[in-house]
Formats: structure tokens, C-alpha cells, sequence
């Protein structure tokens, strides 16, 4: 039996003259969530190249490292007390020390034949096109604050030896979820 509307027309029997909700709004629904689950996929899947830096396995944080970005391990030489940086780039997943400088020749310093070329570049001297693979991951042991050990990145630096002095800590190529290298703070090791 049909019962007449507001409207005029007539509604079938039991159809009730509640409100009706839009049907428009589960397809907006669903894609507001699709595109959520998007975006925290996107966020978490291991897309970013960076380095970690670990303590005797705890991890101290990660550097992000662009694809074909070098990073820098610089510090003070013990014994001749200047300053020396080597330049360290990241080539299918191995470390690759790529150029070297320097303020003088200092012990086990210096340029080794047909490892690079170098040449004075002001105040250093700089050994470039090295070449060496030191395999996938460096263990640095840190030296004292007066040695000053640090990691630098393009984008970063780590000071190492005011809290790290005497310990290994290991420098590896890894890939991280972008939402981890935003979340993870600077990976500056605790006193």
C-alpha cells in the first residue's frame, strides 16, 4: 500500500519518514581512509637512504644521506694535534672513502701511490679520487675530546667524542622510513 508524501507523490508502505543519510558519504569515507592508508604506507616503507650509528649494537640514531651525497668523518690527530677530514661516499650498499684532507703529514697520514692524486688546495692538502672500498659498515673507535672525532653530513653534524670517548661506534649504509628520519630527532649520543 502506498502512502502519500510531503511532496505530493507516494512513497511505498513502511518506507518510514525518518531522515536519510547521503549515500555519497561512505565513497568519501572510504577515500579519505585509502587515502590516509596511502600516505602512512608511503611513510613507512624504507625509501630513505641514511646512515646508522650505532654504540656496541644500540643504535644512537640515523643521518639522512641523499643517493651519491658523501658524509665526513673529521676529528684532531693525536699526535700532530691538526685538524683531518676523509670524505666517505656510499656506493651499492659499501662505504667508499672517496678523497682525504689534511694540514701536514702526520703519522700513518699521507697520500699511498695510485690510491687518488693530490695537490694543495690553501691551508690542505688534498688527496682526492681514492677509491677505496672499506666494505658495509666502519667501526670507529672514538677518541678523546681533544681528538674530537664527528660525522658530518650535508644537512648534519654529530659530535662524537664528548660522550663516546674509547668506545666503537659503527657507521652503516641503511634505509629508513621517511616518517622514522622525521620522528628520530638528532641522533646526538647521551652522556
Amino acid at each position: 500500500m502506498d502512502t502519500p508524501s510531503a511532496a505530493g507523490g507516494r512513497r511505498p508502505a513502511g518506507a518510514g519518514g525518518g531522515t536519510r543519510r547521503p549515500r555519497a558519504a561512505a565513497p568519501a569515507l572510504y577515500g579519505t581512509a585509502l587515502a590516509l592508508a596511502v600516505a602512512l604506507t608511503a611513510l613507512l616503507l624504507p625509501v630513505r637512504p641514511a646512515l646508522r650509528l650505532s654504540d656496541e649494537g644500540d643504535t644512537i640514531g640515523h643521518l639522512p644521506l641523499a643517493e651519491g651525497e658523501r658524509f665526513t668523518i673529521a676529528y684532531v690527530h693525536s699526535i700532530d694535534g691538526l685538524p683531518i677530514e676523509e670524505d666517505i661516499g656510499v656506493r651499492d650498499g659499501h662505504l667508499v672513502v672517496e678523497a682525504t684532507r689534511l694540514r701536514q703529514f702526520g703519522a700513518g697520514m699521507g697520500h699511498i701511490p695510485g690510491e687518488g692524486t693530490g695537490h694543495a688546495e690553501g691551508e690542505w692538502w688534498v688527496i682526492e679520487g681514492i677509491d677505496r672500498d672499506i666494505g658495509t659498515e666502519l667501526v670507529l673507535r672514538v677518541g678523546s675530546p681533544a681528538v674530537d672525532h664527528r660525522i658530518r653530513t650535508p644537512g648534519d653534524e654529530v659530535r662524537l667524542s664528548p660522550c663516546l670517548a674509547a668506545r666503537p661506534v659503527t657507521v652503516e649504509p641503511v634505509r629508513v622510513p621517511v616518517l622514522h628520519l622525521l620522528l628520530g630527532g638528532d641522533p646526538e649520543p647521551e652522556c
